[in-house]
């Protein structure tokens, strides 16, 4: 599929499915009532949970939501790339994009396709990830068609997503600052640039399951998740200490430098990265759960990453992802 014949889908109402640096998105106008309604009963997706709109910067958001400062100066340092704004929105906005909040999420990508897009359809995109609902993100055009199958929408192909995992979200509507979803941006990197004290959620908790209405994408308790039960440890002490088999179990470990004691040396395992750093293991986390997903054992085991800010990305997604916490 071209990016012309993408545009001209979206300029219908339709939907297609995108490519961004973090992952596929499926794509409609976020000024079409029509083509919001695709996007949702396509993914399945609760109607509490609103969606990303994406534009290609600061000064065209500005005809969508209401900017301000602190905005322009993220935006100059970030945009475009995986940093989303919650801002308050305009009416040219569909109350179904906001999941009928006041406020939007707004980011523009960088993946050069996706700008293209944008560039010939002059509206806003608004473009969840390309999966059934709680399911893993798909980083890849192979990864989209396994998770749609049949009713898989057209497909921009461009390649595997250099981020691998979601956006930063982060709430500029109140003070202090506050990211509600975490990702490849920081809560320091922001800090540095706007010099405003960010708040973050504590990455080893899983958000309430009966919020009414989701403030932000990303906040579902279960959301990443594979098919087969994701037991998630605390540890790899405590990973390495809990009775597992061959027969009925996988393992997953962010790098192959990890010395394994004799117990785990029989049991399958999938490496995240050959340097255990948070770009790699970012990049490779939904394909390796997809991939062992496929194995189709008992359970998939990993466990969290050290409490440091730059892997809190990572263990936000591995908790939502999860089944079994131990």
């Amino acid at each position: 599929m071209s990016v012309e014949v993408c545009a001209s889908c979206l300029s219908n109402g339709d939907v297609c499915v995108l490519p961004t640096e973090t992952v596929y998105g499926l794509a409609g106008s976020a000024i079409s009532s029509n083509a919001i309604k695709k996007i949702y009963k396509i993914k399945g997706r609760p109607p509490n949970n609103p969606l990303i709109v994406h534009v290609l910067d600061h000064e065209s958001a500005f005809d969508f939501c209401h900017t301000n400062n602190v905005s322009k100066i993220l935006a100059d340092a970030f945009w475009p790339g995986p940093l989303t704004f919650i801002l308050p929105k305009k009416d040219i906005i569909s109350n179904s994009v906001t999941a009928g909040l006041d406020t939007v999420a707004v980011r523009s990508p960088a993946h050069p396709l996706f700008r293209k897009v944008l560039e010939k359809v002059e509206f806003p995109i608004a473009a969840p990830s390309a999966n059934l609902s709680t399911q893993i993100s798909p980083t890849s055009k192979r990864d989209v068609l396994d998770a749609m199958g049949k009713n898989c929408p057209y497909i921009l192909d461009g390649g595997t997503c250099n981020f691998g995992i979601e956006s930063t979200v982060i709430d500029l509507t109140d003070s202090p600052v506050k990211i509600l979803r975490h990702g490849p941006i920081s809560a320091s990197e922001i800090e540095s640039k706007t010099g405003i004290k960010v708040n973050f959620p504590d990455s080893q908790e899983k958000s309430p399951t009966n919020e009414p209405q989701l403030n932000s994408p990303g906040q579902m308790s279960k959301h990443y998740a594979p098919t087969t039960p994701l037991r998630l440890f605390k540890s790899f002490d405590d990973l390495s200490n809990f009775h597992l088999n061959k027969k009925n179990d996988l393992i997953i470990l962010p790098s192959n430098k990890t010395n394994l004691p004799v117990s785990l040396q029989k049991v399958q395992i999938f490496y995240l990265s050959k340097t255990g750093e948070f770009r790699d293991i970012a990049q490779n986390l939904f394909r390796v759960l997809r991939e062992a997903d496929k194995i189709r054992k008992n359970f998939i085991n990993t466990h969290l990453l050290p409490e440091e800010e730059k892997y809190s990305a990572i263990n936000d997604k591995l908790i939502r992802a999860s089944s079994i916490n131990i």
